[in-house]
């Protein structure tokens, strides 16, 4: 073989070594350099919640497993029935406006996930403001409640997990004379009794009138209350009472129905009386 052949030949060599040299090179330097995707759930997993809201913010946050939380709300109730969805909502947290809260805003929230699933007209919004959990500024949190209820359900004792509300006819501080309304008291005195609690009354309102009226018509809705287990044996000292007039709707005051749902007295369990 010539020198040239030879030259030729040791060329060729190299040639071929640096391409293959080169490109594996060039490929594990790309994938080195490649930008990694940032994470698209990392407040998801955080949360651990298909559903989720945050602090003074009504908007609702959605995760893994939202579809299946639809589907099996959906799939539960029948047609003659509504969808209630309840927002939860803290003491403290941003107040919206002066007809709106916070715990309606996030129940309208959720309510959009439902379109195109159910027809808007069965659905029925609600807010209730319960005890914050201690991480509840800084972490995620479930802030809403779905039950199927009865289209024209409307009672005038409502039974909570937390309280029980007792529904007002428009202006007036005379509670509603129902049957459970009265079955309700009598029954809540002889457990006020027996047990020593203390219960706190709170007098609320829709928005119809001034703040100042509604203060004051919260207030004697509350004391009408205190009257009537005060006057069935419970301690005066064992029954409290407050006003907080319109300013804590659970309704939106837009409708009759959710004005209805407005006035009322809550009903809570403080603790129990000391004993010296």
């Amino acid at each position: 073989m010539t020198f040239p052949i030879k030259l030729l030949a040791v060329v060729a060599v190299w040639l071929l070594f640096y391409l293959i040299t080169f490109r594996a090179c060039q490929e594990e330097l790309c994938l080195a350099c490649d930008p990694i995707a940032p994470a698209q759930d990392t407040v998801v997993t955080e949360a651990a919640l298909p559903l989720y809201f945050k602090w003074s913010d009504p908007e609702a946050y959605v995760d893994k497993g939202i579809e299946a939380l639809i589907q099996q709300t959906t799939q539960s109730g029948d047609t003659t029935q509504l969808l209630q969805i309840t927002g939860l909502y803290f003491e403290g947290e941003a107040k919206l406006n002066d007809d709106d809260n916070m715990g309606l805003a996030r129940a309208s929230e959720v309510a959009r996930l439902f379109d195109g699933r159910i027809d808007s007209s069965r659905l029925r919004l609600r807010a209730r403001q319960v005890e914050a959990p201690e991480s509840a500024k800084e972490e995620p949190f479930a802030g809403a409640l779905f039950e199927w209820v009865d289209r024209h359900q409307n009672s005038t004792v409502d039974r909570l997990e937390d309280r029980i509300a007792i529904r007002f006819p428009v202006g007036s501080a005379n509670r509603e004379y129902a049957p459970d309304v009265d079955a309700f008291l009598v029954q809540l005195a002889e457990d006020l009794k027996a047990s020593g609690q203390i219960v706190r009354l709170t007098g609320h309102t829709d928005n119809t009138g001034s703040v100042q009226q509604n203060i004051q018509l919260g207030r004697a809705r509350a004391e009408a209350i205190k009257q009537f287990l005060v006057a069935a044996g419970v301690p005066s000292d064992f029954v409290l009472t407050e006003s907080k007039g319109g300013a804590l709707p659970v309704a939106a005051n837009e409708t009759a129905e959710g004005r209805y749902q407005n006035r009322r007295v809550e009903v809570r369990f403080i603790q129990p009386q000391q004993n010296d």
